[in-house]
């Protein structure tokens, strides 16, 4: 018998014994995610249920987070701006034939570039894995490896053991007989191999793959815009049947951990590093700030008479594309609001993602005439 105490972490997400050191990193959104391309084997196992888009799916493109990359410098851009811990390797499938070499040179180039802590995990379907691939991933310096094999490649993960990394499997429960009965055999196999984890995510319906799901009968969990009903309960009972009957690290992720808590925490990491000093960041890792629009001529006048009146520092402003920006607290009082109705200029407040160029989105945007917390 072993111990089989539940746990619940930040993210919402429930573990017996431990979870994955990548994992820790990612709750806390201190990990890259390398999207490396969307070419996959595509295994019947999975495929039916990919959530990959198909701006993704089958393509040569590779992203950090949500950010287009070209090569190795421009993931170390991202990891220098979220000031990351560890890179998450995924896809697509990271190890098909044609991505193994680059996946090798990215765990070479980023273990060399970072310190000998900088932490990297990466996704497969161990299709193709064998003692060679498993012997390369090792020396490249992967610290951890996450299975996710039909029921004939099994097998494979032995490959992976004793290699100098942490060897698991992260699968979806998918809430039916059939594949809950796989699961729990699965379970007690990465248990007899002597694997250290398994990640048990929620079942999740997106857009991609909402039509076959549902042709299945699966149904969304009340609501919710992308659990599927009855994963979670599945889950939570699977973990507390076989607890007691293996020694793995058994850690239930639901889809709130990484759509909430991992992006919220990897947003606010990357807001402070790219905000201006006119912005501030919310708890929701977003940018706050007052834009103020108008004539040119108007926004000229009224930078020259009320805005430098303030005696803001310069870099507290800014004047460009046609707009004044500003910090949001500035235009909530009334004696402001007066001189911009003067000038006939209009003003919001604003709330946009970590980004800029044409990955930056504005998430809301409210006239400062709807904002009544004025202040004399």
């Amino acid at each position: 018998m072993t111990r089989a105490e539940l746990y619940k972490t930040k993210g919402e997400s429930y573990f017996i014994r431990g979870i994955p050191k990548g994992c820790k990193y990612c709750i806390k959104g201190q990990k890259v995610v390398l999207f490396l391309n969307g070419i996959c084997q595509k295994p019947d196992h999975c495929s039916w249920y990919c959530p990959i888009s198909e701006e993704r799916k089958n393509k040569q493109i590779t992203y950090a987070d949500e950010i287009q990359v070209k090569d190795s410098k421009d993931v170390l851009k991202e990891i220098n701006l979220i000031k990351a811990n560890g890179v998450s390797i995924t896809g697509g499938e990271p190890l098909a034939p044609n991505n193994i070499n680059q996946t090798l040179d990215y765990i070479i180039f980023l273990k060399k570039k970072m310190d000998s802590n900088f932490h990297i995990h990466l996704y497969t379907n161990g299709v193709n894995f064998n003692e060679q691939l498993a012997q390369k991933l090792s020396l490249a310096g992967l610290d951890e490896i996450r299975f996710h094999p039909f029921k004939e490649n099994w097998n494979n993960i032995k490959y992976a053991l004793n290699k100098s990394m942490s060897v698991g499997a992260e699968v979806p429960v998918i809430p039916d007989k059939k594949n809950l009965k796989t699961l729990k055999e699965f379970i007690f196999y990465l248990d007899k191999i002597n694997c250290d984890f398994i990640n048990l995510n929620e079942f999740e319906m997106c857009f991609p793959n909402s039509e076959t799901l549902k042709s299945k009968g699966f149904l969304l969990k009340e609501g919710t815009i992308a659990s599927v009903k009855n994963s979670e309960e599945s889950a939570l009972k699977l973990i507390e049947n076989v607890a007691k009957k293996t020694k793995l690290n058994l850690h239930y992720c639901p889809i709130i951990l990484k759509d909430h808590y991992q992006l919220k925490n990897r947003y606010k990491r990357r807001a402070r590093s790219i905000k201006a000093p006119y912005e501030v960041v919310n708890n929701a890792g977003l940018l706050i700030y007052a834009q103020i629009e108008g004539k040119e001529v108007s926004l000229r006048e009224f930078r020259d008479n009320v805005i430098s009146k303030l005696n803001l520092p310069k870099n507290f402003f800014s004047f460009k594309e046609s707009k004044i920006y500003l910090p949001w607290y500035i235009p909530i009082h009334q004696k402001f609001v007066r001189e911009l109705k003067k000038y006939k200029l209009e003003c919001y407040i604003i709330e946009g993602t970590p980004f800029r160029g044409m990955y930056y989105q504005i998430t809301e945007k409210t006239p400062i005439s709807l904002i009544n917390i004025f202040k004399e």
